[in-house]
């Protein structure tokens, strides 16, 4: 079973909903989730709202594919920092995977890339 979140997104030709958050996978302590496009203010409470369900449901190792990022503010990344001091409290982890430059580079300037874990296999 997956959850998605939604955003409206407004093209030069047309207005589309866009997945922005989703879960792809997750069992009794694990879960997967896969975000895209672009994670600010306007959906950051959704991402927090979809890490604290599997937090409070004593998910402890939280997968978070980041590949399709395009761009990331503060608030998306301090739902992720707060979901991994959880996670740590939890004797678990969250790890980003397919992290790409554009991200690697804001974790690497805010320090955070020395705070959470970074898959970096496969990253580009």
């Amino acid at each position: 079973m997956t959850t998605t979140e939604e955003s409206t997104v407004v093209f030069s030709d047309r207005v589309a909903r866009v997945t922005c958050v989703r879960t792809t996978a997750r069992d009794d302590w694990r879960a997967s989730l896969q975000l895209c496009g672009e994670l600010d203010i306007a959906n950051a409470d959704a991402l927090r709202a979809e890490l604290d369900a599997h937090l409070d449901a004593a998910r402890r190792v939280i997968r978070i594919d980041v590949s399709a990022v395009e761009f990331m503010d503060s608030t998306a990344v301090g739902a992720l920092v707060t979901a991994n001091a959880r996670c740590r409290a939890m004797h678990g982890s969250l790890i980003l995977t397919g992290v790409r430059r554009p991200v690697q580079r804001l974790l690497q300037i805010a320090g955070l890339d020395q705070v959470l874990l970074v898959d970096t296999a496969n990253c580009g």
